[in-house]
């Protein structure tokens, strides 16, 4: 566990070693987050809710960018990160537990900006992008703000799952094109692609079977009444699994020592 824990520093430590030191990163945030203030004050035009909307939603896209970009740098910066004494399925988690930590981070960052400035800019005369982006980013608001009182929870628990699904579905087609650099060369990223969607395609058949349904379609998703993102809780289970299949071959292929 000692040996985990300071991989796991060690990933929070890189986060500023590719996007430079951490004054630097509050500073542009602190800087960004007071303009958008002042001139959400001044103008009241809806621009910067907009802009904090878009921020925090391309949050999802955050914890597969980390794992890419620190999987790419260990070979580079730590060529003895294999040779470490933890299995792969430990040495993935230092990482997935870094980028979640990142991810929160920046989530609530930027969520609090968006509130901030949206409710100074719900009450303009004239909005740039007219009344119906009022009306919507008012209605994206209030499901963040119910967030707080425990309402709409499940929404963003499958913002996140789904995000990280991503993340471990690239990992994976980024481990596996490592595992046949050597023996196709260039051809490794097209193979990887080719595996890829032929894997989904089998799924995406496989989903349209009676089968399917009697295993996955049941279940209500929103516990909470708030909606979900899916059709059935049995739905997303189905997406859990194949997170956990992608995790497994993950580590599978770290611990043959794949050169990331």
């Amino acid at each position: 566990m000692k040996v985990w824990w300071s991989l796991f520093k060690k990933e929070l430590a890189f986060g500023t070693r590719w996007s430079g030191p951490i004054w630097i990163y509050l500073s542009v945030v602190l800087i960004l987050g007071g303009l958008s203030v002042f001139f959400s004050y001044r103008f009241q035009s809806g621009l910067f809710s907009n802009l904090w909307l878009f921020i925090m939603y391309l949050h999802f896209f955050a914890p597969a960018a980390y794992m890419l970009i620190s999987l790419r740098k260990e070979r580079k910066l730590d060529p003895f990160w294999l040779q470490l004494p933890l299995p792969g399925w430990k040495l993935l988690a230092a990482k997935y537990a870094a980028a979640l930590v990142e991810f929160i981070s920046g989530l609530l960052v930027s969520t609090a900006f968006f509130l901030w400035v949206q409710a100074v800019e719900k009450s303009g005369v004239v909005w740039l992008s007219g009344e119906e982006n009022r009306i919507e980013i008012n209605v994206e608001a209030q499901k963040i703000l119910g967030v707080f009182n425990s309402f709409n929870i499940s929404l963003v628990m499958e913002f996140i799952s789904i995000s990280f699904a991503l993340a471990i579905t690239l990992v994976l087609l980024y481990l596996t094109a490592s595992a046949l650099r050597n023996r196709f060369g260039r051809w490794n990223w097209p193979l990887a692609v080719l595996f890829l969607l032929a894997v989904s395609t089998l799924e995406y058949f496989f989903e349209q079977t009676a089968v399917y349904r009697y295993l996955f379609h049941w279940g209500n998703p929103s516990v909470d009444g708030a909606g979900s993102l899916f059709n059935s809780f049995g739905e997303q289970l189905w997406v859990w699994l194949n997170m956990a299949v992608c995790l497994y071959l993950s580590a599978w292929l770290l611990d043959r020592k794949v050169e990331v």
